[in-house]
């Protein structure tokens, strides 16, 4: 499976080599890896693989995962551990930069779309979303970093209230 294909397959189906939203911790370590940052403020626990970014948020007493951004900017600085190992050997290796074009055609080649959507609280970029999950991607439309062009993917994110979150686990 090729990188745009994982793209594709995480904005479609809101998961990660497997692991969906509303998994705790300890699945997304056991897929993704143990090279990752945890940022712990309060309720909230940010875990950062480089190019994968989960969302804890603590409900019950335990943490289930509530959103995900794949940050596809930083693979633009040429950094190769910026791809959890566990994904690049299922996908193979990843381009510094992803053209929206290139992505669409792979999202709709699996079955979804992209409906662009106003966002006037990020400028210099274009906001687009999958309908049916309701994910976002985030496409640079004027020069906003030295190492992207404009039409390059800047992020993919989805995201469930913690709730359901909450009720998938149970």
């Amino acid at each position: 499976m090729s990188e745009l294909e994982f793209y594709a397959k995480a904005a479609l189906r809101g998961e990660v080599l497997g692991v969906e939203l509303g998994a705790g911790p300890e699945a997304w370590e056991e897929r993704v890896g143990s090279d990752f940052l945890d940022d712990v403020k309060k309720s909230l626990m940010r875990r950062d693989y480089g190019l994968v970014e989960v969302t804890f948020a603590k409900t019950e007493g335990s943490w289930v995962s509530v959103a995900v951004s794949l940050q596809i900017h930083r693979l633009s600085y040429g950094l190769n551990e910026m791809v959890p190992p566990p994904i690049e050997f299922a996908h193979g290796a990843f381009s510094t930069h992803v053209r929206i074009h290139e992505f669409r055609r792979e999202l709709e080649m699996q079955g979804g779309t992209l409906c662009e959507i106003a966002d006037a609280s990020r400028p210099n970029f274009v906001h687009y979303q999958e309908p049916n999950i309701g994910s976002s991607v985030y496409v640079v439309d004027q020069l906003a970093h030295t190492s992207l062009k404009a039409g390059d993917i800047w992020s993919i994110a989805f995201s469930v209230g913690t709730e359901v979150a909450a009720n998938k686990i149970k």
